[in-house]
């Protein structure tokens, strides 16, 4: 059985030169595949966003939320 669409958000810091940093904000919806676990889900939207945006390679993670896109 296929799971229902989630929405998530995602932020990504990196340092770039002294003192300075590039903060990156994504957000979406995606639909995990059947069985997938949170962190199956945040793995996949992670390495989306880095292979769209390689200079946020080896970004911390600074906040990731993932909940059911119902209301």
């Amino acid at each position: 059985m296929q799971q229902e669409s989630h929405f998530f958000l995602i932020t990504l810091q990196k340092p770039l030169a002294a003192g300075v940093h590039a903060t990156f904000t994504r957000s979406g919806t995606i639909t995990p595949t059947e069985g997938a676990t949170r962190l199956d889900v945040f793995n996949e939207i992670h390495d989306r966003t880095i292979r769209t945006h390689p200079e946020l390679e080896r970004a911390s993670v600074l906040f990731f939320s993932l909940e059911p896109n119902t209301l």
